[in-house]
């Protein structure tokens, strides 16, 4: 099976996008007779490209006029699998991703699926995982007709490393560019800065719990103290009590800290595939059939701001050397 990377050299993302396609291909390896990758870049080529678990064939250099608008990634695409037809076709987990994946497989007569977690052969058909109503089930899907236009879920990564190109697998592609008439102006507003939160270690998720934007402002404080980064449901950034960049769940960031402190979240399955792969999972929730609780290793049924208060105290008693006196005179039993 004749298998393209589609990747954006551009993205702030890239390395993640590459970890997640490189578990993609984990099971499809055997069934792989060539593996290429198409890196699309504006401007200055690009001197180093992500490291694939894979080998790569060749490596396609291909320059779009613009970065952000899938109509100029569909054009060029169509020239390419007229000259070079490929089985499948791999998109990364953003937006963009999804949306070129589903339109190339239509304009092709091809099958497309997103939010992929798993992929391999049964019977010579490709049979997809991916996750289905809300999050909430997993699903397996079997595509019938190439070529298969593919996104791939987010997931926790580990970004891959970044290598020099290979000259000797390297290609220049020249295509005309497309002549979008109908697109009268482009504004581009930039990403918000990385916040360090999808690789901490100890993680604070607040959810619609919190009520109001002054309690959001108290616990970004606490989390502070105690050492965690801060992490939000859709309801409390979606109020702008805490910054969009913060997001956690399907729709934003994926974590998988060894410690993740769920306070004030319901526990939807949006949201909990955002922390389910974190090592430890303690719940806050003043209700106890909240489902947040179907997750977590430890749960307590409480008003969120007193817990994380006393948590807060022990903390700092531990780091102190006053751990055990604390621990007496908060009333917690362990």
């Amino acid at each position: 099976m004749k298998t393209a990377i589609i990747l954006n050299a551009e993205s702030r993302s890239l390395q993640q996008q590459a970890s997640e396609i490189n578990t993609i291909l984990k099971n499809l390896t055997a069934a792989l007779s060539s593996i290429e990758l198409w890196l699309f870049y504006t401007g200055r080529q690009p001197e180093s490209v992500p490291e694939m678990d894979c080998p790569l064939s060749v490596i396609k250099m291909i320059a779009v006029k613009n970065s952000y608008l899938p109509e100029y990634y569909l054009y060029l695409l169509e020239q390419l699998i007229i000259k070079n037809p490929m089985d499948l076709l791999l998109f990364p987990s953003d937006g963009q991703g999804g949306e070129t994946a589903t339109r190339l497989a239509y304009r092709t007569g091809g099958s497309s699926s997103l939010q992929v977690e798993e992929c391999g052969m049964a019977s010579g058909r490709l049979e997809i995982a991916r996750p289905f109503y809300g999050n909430n089930l997993r699903a397996r899907f079997v595509l019938d007709h190439p070529p298969y236009c593919l996104s791939v879920a987010r997931q926790p990564f580990q970004p891959v490393m970044m290598i020099p190109c290979d000259p000797r697998k390297m290609e220049t592609v020249k295509l005309d560019q497309p002549h979008c008439d109908w697109i009268t102006g482009v504004v581009t507003i930039p990403d918000q800065p990385d916040t360090g939160l999808a690789y901490a270690d100890f993680v604070l998720v607040v959810g619609q719990g919190v009520k109001n934007k002054k309690t959001a402002d108290v616990l970004q404080d606490v989390a502070e103290k105690i050492g965690a980064e801060l992490g939000a449901s859709r309801p409390v950034v979606m109020n702008a009590w805490i910054d969009m960049n913060r997001l956690i769940g399907a729709s934003g960031l994926i974590i998988s800290p060894k410690i993740c402190i769920a306070a004030g979240v319901s526990g939807t399955g949006v949201f909990s595939v955002g922390i389910k792969n974190s090592e430890f999972i303690v719940a806050v929730n003043t209700d106890s059939n909240a489902p947040i609780f179907q997750i977590a290793h430890a749960g307590i049924v409480g008003d969120l701001q007193e817990i994380l208060a006393e948590l807060e105290k022990l903390i700092i008693a531990e780091k102190t050397g006053k751990g055990s006196h604390a621990l007496h005179e908060s009333g917690i039993e362990t």
